[in-house]
C-alpha cells in the first residue's frame, strides 16, 4: 500500500498541542485560534499545519482554551486586488480606530471567514467575509431583500434614451449630480456581472470604474481603501 505523503510533513500542530497538554483537539485549536501557540517561535496561524518532530511548539504561559465569538469582518477594497488570490488579507490594514477599541486580530478572527458579498477583481467598494451563520443567511440567502448601492463611472456621459434602457424592475439607476459619466445604481441582490451586463445592453460606453458603497443599511463610510473593520455590535445590514 502506498504511503500518505502528508505523513513525511508529520503530524498536525492541534495534534501536537492537545499531546503536549493533555487536552482534547478541539481545545488545541482554540489555543491556536486565540493567538497562544508559536512554532520555532513563529506564531501559528492554523491548526491544520504539519509540524515535524525536531519542531519546538510553545504555548503561551497562563492561556486557557475557550472558544471566539464568530465575527464578521468588513473592507474597502481597492480596484485590482482579489479577495481569492493568496496573501489577501496581509495585503490590507485594520482602520486605526478598530484597532484601538475592536477585538484583537488573532489567528482565529481570520479562520472560516466565508466571503458573503464578494467583488470582481476589478471592482472596488464594501466587501463582507463573515463566520456568522446569520449573515451569511441575510446576505445569501435573503439576497432578494438587500439593497446593493453602487457608484459606476463610465467612459462617456449617458444619454436620456441610454438610462431609460437600463432601469429593469429590480434596479434604480440614476445619474449622479454634475456627472454625465456617472450612475449611481441600486439593486436587490445583484448577481456578478450583472450591472455591467445592463450597461452593455444599454449601449453604454466600457465601465472605468464600479464602487459598491452600501449593502442593506450599512456602507462603508469612513473606511479607506485598503483597510477593514470588525462589524459593531449594533449595526445591521
Amino acid at each position: 500500500m502506498q504511503e500518505d505523503p502528508s505523513s513525511e510533513a508529520g503530524e498536525r500542530l492541534a495534534k501536537r498541542v492537545a499531546a503536549q497538554l493533555h487536552c482534547s483537539r478541539r481545545e488545541a485549536e482554540q489555543l491556536v485560534a486565540q493567538g497562544a501557540v508559536t512554532v520555532d517561535g513563529e506564531a501559528a496561524t492554523q491548526p491544520q499545519q504539519r509540524v515535524r518532530p525536531e519542531q519546538h511548539v510553545a504555548v503561551a504561559p497562563g492561556a486557557r482554551p475557550q472558544a471566539m465569538a464568530p465575527a464578521t469582518l468588513l473592507v474597502h477594497k481597492p480596484a485590482g486586488l482579489d479577495w481569492e488570490a493568496p496573501g489577501f488579507w496581509a495585503r490590507l490594514q485594520r482602520d486605526a480606530h478598530d484597532a484601538l477599541h475592536g477585538r484583537p486580530a488573532v489567528p482565529g478572527l481570520f479562520m472560516g471567514q466565508r466571503c458573503v458579498a464578494p467583488l470582481g477583481p476589478q471592482e472596488s467598494g464594501l466587501l463582507v467575509f463573515s463566520q456568522v451563520p446569520g449573515v451569511a443567511r441575510r446576505l445569501l440567502d435573503d439576497a432578494p431583500l438587500v439593497e446593493h448601492e453602487f457608484s459606476v463611472e463610465l467612459g462617456a456621459a449617458v444619454a436620456p434614451d441610454q438610462l431609460a434602457r437600463l432601469r429593469p424592475a429590480r434596479a434604480s439607476i440614476s445619474r449622479q449630480t454634475e456627472e454625465l459619466t456617472g450612475l449611481r445604481v441600486v439593486l436587490h441582490g445583484p448577481e456578478p456581472g450583472q450591472i455591467a451586463a445592463l450597461c452593455q445592453r444599454a449601449g453604454l460606453a466600457p465601465i472605468l470604474a464600479l464602487r459598491r458603497l452600501r449593502i442593506g443599511r450599512l456602507s462603508m463610510a469612513g473606511l479607506a481603501p485598503g483597510h477593514w473593520r470588525c462589524l459593531r455590535t449594533q449595526e445591521r445590514f
